[in-house]
């Protein structure tokens, strides 16, 4: 479990800086992460491991996607699993219910090669090496130096992983993981084009929620996926500027000939009580 801060730093916070920022408009919190509050009663514990199973079941069902043994096993070990990782991060990044479906799809995907664009203090890096502890992992950021966990086996890129010589990978046991703030429809191009077919997404946000969402990276999944899209263009603001994606965008078109089959995991929320999670699956017809 994460170690508790020091007392008088704690009473520091709480009686002096914690005022100050609020006058200031913002908010003073501890770096911990939502998975090092937990319930610790054995009926409780297994309520939300089973309810988060059953949940995950369904969507791996839903993607396409066969289990790697069984799901309630492997939520059970992730749950002890997930205190000893080595980042503390509560605002962005993955917190227990992202970082948990990442691991159950890189158990069913059973990856040898993963891509992974998007790494920030490095969680998700540690949860895709539990996952598949012989993969080679290419991780891909345009800014390191905040990371808390670095990979010794991993290989480190500062540039856009479209720009790299993928060559050595075999398509057909490679998954791209994309966490990078960049329109999701040009990865899905970027990705086919490079014969890679299986994919990941977090972040991936309906129209009508998109504003919520930390960056604009549309056109999203769900964007070039929905059931029926409207002649209206999507308009949202966030952080006092304006987004908007066009209703008839080519590179939106593009991706949604290239996407067999995609599924958005429920979010986990109503399972476990932790932040709500954005991961979605993606498939993509192989290359011409």
């Amino acid at each position: 479990m994460q170690a508790r801060p020091p007392v008088m730093l704690e009473r520091l916070r709480r009686k002096v800086l914690s005022p100050l920022f609020d006058r200031l408009g913002y908010d003073l919190v501890p770096a911990a992460p939502d998975w090092s509050h937990r319930p610790t009663s054995p009926r409780e514990v297994a309520t939300l491991l089973e309810s988060a199973a059953a949940i995950l079941e369904r969507d791996l069902a839903a993607a396409g996607l066969v289990p790697d043994g069984d799901v309630l096993e492997q939520v059970q070990a992730f749950w002890a699993l997930i205190p000893t990782a080595p980042v503390r991060q509560r605002r962005g990044g993955s917190g227990f219910n992202g970082a948990l479906q990442l691991y159950i799809a890189m158990r069913a995907l059973k990856p040898d090669f993963v891509v992974e664009s998007g790494v920030f203090r490095g969680l998700t890096t540690w949860v895709i090496r539990q996952a598949r502890p012989q993969a080679q992992i290419f991780c891909h950021d345009p800014d390191l130096s905040g990371l808390q966990y670095r990979d010794r086996q991993a290989r480190y890129s500062t540039a856009d992983w479209s720009k790299a010589d993928w060559s050595i990978l075999d398509p057909a046991r490679t998954v791209a993981f994309f966490d990078d703030h960049v329109a999701q429809g040009r990865r899905v191009v970027e990705a086919q084009a490079r014969g890679l077919t299986r994919l990941l997404f977090d972040d991936d946000a309906a129209g009508h929620r998109i504003h919520a969402h930390g960056g604009p990276a549309h056109p999203t999944i769900a964007m070039i996926t929905g059931p029926e899209r409207s002649p209206e263009p999507i308009r949202w603001t966030r952080n006092g500027r304006h987004f908007e994606q066009p209703a008839d965008d080519s590179l939106l078109r593009q991706a949604a000939d290239l996407i067999v089959r995609s599924h958005a995991f429920d979010d986990l929320h109503r399972a476990t009580g932790y932040s709500p999670a954005r991961l979605t699956s993606v498939t993509l017809r192989g290359s011409p």
